[in-house]
């Protein structure tokens, strides 16, 4: 999961989370602003670290789901061979982006939450990214509290993408796994199939 892209949109989504509740309420006791070190967050977290981890995992079975793929039309016709494999590496390549997807928004999930949680307990009226922020006091960081917070819970991911692929001129047979994106359907010879996915 690329740092720099997973900051950027952890920024946007923080900042229109919370701006829209910053005025519940202050005390003078407590800071009016504080500020997360978001890339901190993701390279730190064991929710990020363990999105990793699963994404590990989501990209073996994609590749070899397209191992698969290859082997089962190794001996096709040249031209239909090479589109059936354009069209399962298009596939599989939009799966992953979906399993990115999926992870940083678990990520993000729980981010939001500790933050929010923070603000409302200490009465503080704005959380701003630090990577935002030219200049602050370190006494507003608040990144290792929100830390503590997010590892004291366990991230939640889907489950793994699982693959289908089907022989030149015979049934469906099930082989290590990948779901489709919407709108593939079974007229692509080696298309992969959504899967019912259940919650783990």
């Amino acid at each position: 999961m690329r740092h720099t892209a997973t900051t950027l949109a952890l920024t946007a989504l923080l900042a229109a989370c919370l701006l829209g509740g910053c005025l519940e309420g202050s005390t003078s006791a407590a800071p009016q602003t504080a500020v997360v070190d978001l890339e901190r967050i993701m390279s730190q977290s064991r929710a990020a670290e363990a999105g990793r981890a699963h994404l590990a995992q989501a990209r073996r079975r994609l590749e070899q789901g397209f191992a698969d793929l290859q082997k089962a039309w190794a001996k096709a016709p040249d031209k239909e061979r090479e589109a059936v494999l354009r069209d399962g590496a298009l596939t599989l390549r939009r799966q992953m982006a979906a399993e990115e997807a999926a992870v940083q928004n678990v990520v993000n999930g729980l981010l939001l939450e500790e933050v929010k949680a923070w603000r409302k307990a200490h009465k503080a009226a704005l959380v701003l990214p630090r990577q935002n922020v030219l200049d602050a006091d370190d006494t507003l960081d608040i990144t290792a509290s929100v830390l503590k917070g997010m590892d004291a819970r366990k991230a939640v991911f889907p489950a793994l993408p699982v693959v289908s692929v089907k022989l030149p001129g015979a049934e469906q047979k099930a082989a290590p796994q990948a779901p489709a994106q919407a709108g593939q359907t079974d007229k692509t010879p080696a298309a992969p199939r959504t899967p019912d996915r259940k919650k783990r």
